[in-house]
């Protein structure tokens, strides 16, 4: 008996030919947009600040030493590694670290209750690194602040931002911002939503980026039990990392409460509160033998540091939002589980659900409609158009 082989209907649409917006270039919105281009989507990605990354962050600090030489160090001041426990996320890290884009890290943390050594991951040679590999194909606006989305009446995306001309069209978009700021741009579009996430608590967090004298001290990291500090951690011995030749580098978190009280403060103020918390957990004289000396302390506040998860949701949203009449996507940690992973998993999750109706029957002859330009017919958020 002869079996009958299915080929699969190849997709009605070039590629390329389906163009979509990411509004933020964080994990989540690295991730998904990596899984667009696997759709053979046309990704344009528009990030506020002037690198891609998000809280993937790492920061240069410069100083001259005694002899009036430069010296300088870096500071993974956002999330400095991470754990992976999904196994697609799980996948994702072994591939990064097969292609040197990361490496495995078994640091030994102190708290009060033990000392413990967990299995994690950290981007090399960056921290933001990992973006930027996941964004290679995309084209990327830094410096782009977008104040509203537009909708004109046949479906097609706009993107206002700051000092540049209307961009689009697009047939989707993608928000992979805080909850307050995606909020802001759903309005008009997806009230259900915005509501929903404008109920969406994100906790504050102030860091401290220090170098010191070398010191003795035992730990790559550690959870002070009281005090300003929730998280101390010698940056120096990250791997791919270091440190001038006699120093310390230490990036210091503070906890979510110490941060909320003093949200507005200045950061020359902050972080000399935090490098007086900092001295209190540290031994009174470098490994020299002499007094501490301190070389480099400033300190960087992170609005919106991860999710508030004492808050109850609005709605049982999933790892991501999708609203396929739209065209229209919400990705964040904040969805995601909270976390490095809980960010790629929500904006992995985003691209599969979007790449799934790329494939749907229409959807090809939709996108080509809404690529031609148009000169009149746009609506705004202010507006309350709903669908073309």
């Amino acid at each position: 008996m002869q079996t009958k082989t299915t080929i699969p209907a190849a997709p009605d649409h070039a590629p390329g030919s389906i163009r979509v917006a990411v509004i933020g270039a964080g994990l989540a919105g690295a991730s998904c947009g990596r899984g667009l281009r696997y759709a053979d989507a046309q990704v344009t990605v528009f990030e506020r600040s002037r690198h891609v990354g998000g809280r993937m962050a790492t920061r240069l600090a410069t100083w001259a030493d005694d002899a009036g030489i430069g010296q300088s160090a870096t500071f993974d001041h956002g999330a400095q590694s991470f754990t992976a426990v999904r196994p697609r996320f799980r996948a994702f890290m072994a591939r990064a670290v097969a292609e040197g884009r990361a490496v495995r890290w078994q640091p030994l943390v102190h708290s009060s209750r033990s000392v413990a050594s967990e299995r994690c991951f950290v981007p090399t040679p960056t921290t933001p690194a990992l973006c930027g590999h996941l964004l290679a194909e995309a084209t990327l606006h830094l410096e782009r602040t977008v104040r509203r989305l537009q909708r004109a009446a046949d479906g097609a995306w706009y993107v206002v931002s700051d000092g540049a001309p209307l961009a689009g069209p697009f047939r989707y978009v993608v928000l992979a911002v805080p909850p307050a700021q995606a909020a802001v741009l759903l309005a008009g579009h997806e009230d259900r939503w915005a509501a929903a996430l404008m109920a969406k608590r994100m906790e504050a967090c102030w860091t401290l980026m220090a170098v010191t004298d070398d010191v003795d001290w035992p730990w790559d990291a550690a959870e002070p039990d009281r005090g300003p500090l929730a998280w101390v951690a010698r940056n120096d011995r990250v791997p791919a990392r270091g440190a001038p030749q006699g120093c310390a580098v230490w990036t210091a978190h503070a906890t979510a409460e110490w941060s909320a009280a003093r949200l507005e403060a200045e950061p020359g103020a902050i972080a000399l509160e935090l490098q007086a918390a900092l001295r209190a957990q540290l031994p009174i004289a470098g490994s020299n033998g002499r007094p501490l000396r301190w070389h480099h302390a400033s300190a960087h506040r992170w609005s919106h540091a991860g999710p508030a998860f004492d808050c109850d949701d609005s709605f049982d949203s999933g790892d991501a939002l999708w609203n396929e009449a739209l065209g229209l996507g919400v990705c964040g940690d904040w969805l995601g589980g909270g976390g490095v992973e809980g960010a790629w998993h929500s904006g992995d999750e985003l691209a599969d659900a979007m790449a799934a109706s790329f494939e749907r029957p229409g959807a090809a002859r939709h996108a080509a409609a809404t690529l031609q330009p148009h000169s009149s017919s746009v609506s705004s958020a202010d507006d309350h158009l709903v669908t073309g």
